[in-house]
């Protein structure tokens, strides 16, 4: 449910607009599981002020956990969306992709929740994801500053959708019908997208992929990340 604050609202505009896109026929969007999610009530969402306040961050650490203690009970194919307050500054890529990784660490440096021991620490490690209470996390940012990859555009802000790996258990990259999704994904991103699909992206757990590179894809297919901004959880 949206709680609109009127017409000029920053979240009414953030939500619409991410309603549009996701939904619209004439050029569909890639991920058909977020079409889905959105047609069917199963997303969630929550707005945030600030990707650098503490207060607001530990509003979304809350809501998150909140989610991931729930998500079973909403649907298999559920996603969590953060929107955030458009900057008032004219921000650089660099400035969206820092807000990012900066909300991924503070939410792994306060979780309430010890890191999963079966999922490596070590973002080097092709078997290592997000985790957050106890949950491995598929994550997907969005932001202003793309242009050829439209997949990854979003006109206002920076948006951070969140999967749970138990919504996708039944489509992981070594069944049939999880090659088959992706085989259908990747077709409608080539005719979605300005440019091919950016070649560091991978199944989760083959040895060439590492999942933190496909988090903040660059805009071109001739750069990649290639140092993880992310440092294992403090104290575990």
């Amino acid at each position: 449910m949206i709680e609109h604050h009127g017409k000029e609202d920053w979240r009414s505009k953030s939500y619409d607009k991410f309603q549009e896109n996701i939904l619209d026929e004439s050029s569909p969007f890639p991920c058909y599981f977020a079409v889905e999610a959105e047609k069917k009530g199963l997303a969630r969402y929550i707005f945030i002020d600030s990707p650098y306040d503490n207060h607001e961050l530990d509003r979304l650490r809350n809501g998150l956990y909140q989610y991931i203690g729930n998500y079973r009970s909403i649907g298999k194919r559920t996603t969590l969306v953060t929107f955030f307050k458009p900057s008032s500054h004219n921000l650089q890529a660099e400035d969206y992709k820092n807000q990012f990784w900066h909300v991924l660490q503070y939410l792994a440096d306060h979780d309430p929740v010890s890191w999963p021991s079966d999922i490596p620490q070590n973002p080097e490690d092709p078997k290592w994801e997000f985790c957050f209470a106890g949950e491995p996390i598929f994550v997907v940012a969005r932001a202003p500053f793309y242009s050829a990859r439209k997949s990854r555009y979003t006109p206002y802000a920076l948006e951070i959708t969140m999967q749970p790996r138990g919504t996708l258990d039944d489509i992981t990259g070594d069944t049939k019908k999880g090659q088959q999704v992706r085989r259908v994904i990747r077709e409608r991103l080539k005719q979605y997208d300005l440019i091919p699909p950016h070649p560091d992206i991978g199944d989760y757990g083959t040895e060439q992929t590492r999942e933190w590179m496909q988090y903040v894809l660059p805009d071109t297919n001739e750069e990649s990340v290639v140092r993880c901004p992310f440092t294992r959880k403090k104290g575990d």
